[in-house]
Order: C-alpha cells, then structure tokens, then sequence
C-alpha cells in the first residue's frame, strides 16, 4: 500500500532521479569501477539539490544503516540502493550478496524478487541453511591477498534484527564443524564491517530500533557506520545514533541522512514502493547501460 499523498507526477520524479543515476553510473563504467559509487536513497532533498545520496569508498566506516520500523521504505531504500549501485559498475566488477528476513508471500520480499531478476550483476541470496558457509566465504575473501581480483562486494541485510546468528554476543565463537578454521556468521560480519570497507566490502543494513541496533551491532561496531538514514523515533534514540534528537519529529513521510565523515544531517523524503513499471525499465535500462 501506498502511503497517501503520493502523486503520479512524483512517481514520475522518482524514476527521474533513477535515470540521472544511472546516467552518472554510465559514465563511471567507462573509468575506473571504485571511483567512489553513490547509492541513491529514492528521495528528494528538501533543499533545492539533487536526490540524497550515500558515497561508498574504499576508506573505513564506508557503510550504512538505515533505521525505522518502516519496514515498506527501508526495502525500497535497500532495493533502489542495490539499483543504483549496479548501474555504476560492469557486471563482473562488482557483487551483492542479500539477506532478506521479509517472510515468504509478502510485497516487500515480492518486490525485492522482482528488482534481483532486473539487475543482471552477480546477487547471492542468504538464508539460514547457507548463511554460515556464505559468511565464511565472504570472511576468506577479506583475508585473501589477492584483493584487487575480488569484485567490489555489498552486502546488503534487510531486517538484522530478524538473524539472531549475527549477533555479536557470538563474535568469538566458532563453527562446531571446523573449529579450527570457520569462525560463526557474526564473527565474520564484524570483520567485514571493521576491516572490509577499505578493501572494497561494503555492508548496508537495515534495523528495526536502536536497541536492536545496539544488540546486534553494539556502541563501536555502530562507529563503522559512518552513513545512517533514521525514521521516525524517539528522541533519546535519534540522539545514541546521530548525536542530536532531530528524528523524533519527522513524521511519516521524512527521514534523515547523516554522514559521520563529513558532519552533516539531511532531510529527504523518501519515496513508496516501486510498481513492476518501475522495475520493468528499470531491467531495460541496465540492460542498454551494461551491454
């Protein structure tokens, strides 16, 4: 369902801001494939400036966490972010690597299958029988030496809060199965966190709430974080997240984004779920772009 007071000429902006990030994208492409790639957040500042933006380099602290118990925008952000991205890369430069805890049968989990049969890059899809074996993977690629022959690598987490492995209570505890060598799924994402987004691993995450945040994540791990996009919430919350109570009077149909680097909070307006016109051209367009 839509949220209301969403315009079709909007819904037309929405796909605008789209194509003006995969006309970037396409001219990235033909440079170098780490030239600082921006995912696109599926909003409009409320500034006169283009759409809002998170810019993922090889530098610690390069990911993002988008917080709120809007579960219908954090997906379309994660989708439009997974979007984005792909259109800044050649299909073999770069790989996603998804996490979705979005039960079977619903439009958000729907959704998110559309827009994976859009883009054409590799997407690994994570669920509970592979997510240790996945995990590892990912953890033995960080330590390889041959870094720069590893795609650029996102991983994307809608709902960490619904995977109790990752938790980082677990962090130092390893695999049953082979004790000597497999550390457990949330040892290998706190690596890929604190050590990965220097080397070209990335990690976007949504969460529920910041106690599920701290929970899983904890006070340091969040400083990895350097990106953060908040909803509605309390005002002590927004202030352990961002320093500062401004997402306590968003309302529904605002969110913040705020970048530790660079010391600076946004208002956007993010938009609602995507239609499969959306996704349609959106298949298109990456298929023109990346052929």
């Amino acid at each position: 369902m839509r949220p209301s007071g969403r315009s079709s000429a909007e819904r037309q902006t929405r796909f605008k801001h789209f194509r003006a990030a995969a006309k970037t994208g396409s001219r990235r492409t033909r440079g170098r494939a780490h030239s600082s790639p921006g995912a696109h957040l599926a909003g409009r500042a409320n500034s006169i400036k283009g759409p809002t933006e998170a810019v993922f380099q090889r530098q610690s602290g390069s990911n993002l966490l988008i917080v709120g118990q809007s579960e219908e925008r954090s997906v379309t952000l994660l989708a439009i972010a997974l979007v984005s991205l792909a259109t800044q890369y050649p299909k073999k430069s770069a790989r996603f690597i998804l996490l979705d805890s979005s039960p079977p049968g619903f439009p958000q989990r729907e959704f998110l299958q559309r827009v994976i049969k859009a883009v054409p890059h590799e997407i690994v899809q994570v669920n509970n029988s592979n997510l240790a074996e996945i995990m590892n993977g990912l953890a033995a690629d960080l330590k390889r030496d041959e870094k720069d022959q590893t795609p650029e690598t996102f991983v994307l987490i809608n709902g960490l809060q619904n995977y109790k492995k990752l938790r980082q209570e677990d962090e130092f505890s390893f695999s049953s199965s082979d004790a000597g060598s497999a550390v457990n799924p949330a040892a290998a994402l706190m690596s890929l966190i604190n050590e990965g987004s220097s080397q070209g691993f990335h990690v976007i995450a949504t969460c529920d709430t910041y106690n599920n945040v701290n929970r899983f994540l904890g006070r340091k791990t969040l400083t990895e974080f350097e990106m953060r996009v908040l909803f509605q919430m309390s005002a002590s919350d927004s202030a352990s997240l961002i320093d500062a109570p401004d997402a306590s009077t968003l309302g529904l149909h605002r969110a913040l984004y705020y970048n530790d680097r660079e010391g600076y909070i946004e208002t956007f307006r993010p938009y609602a779920l995507p239609g499969n016109d959306w996704i349609e051209e959106v298949a298109q367009h990456l298929a023109q772009l990346l052929s």
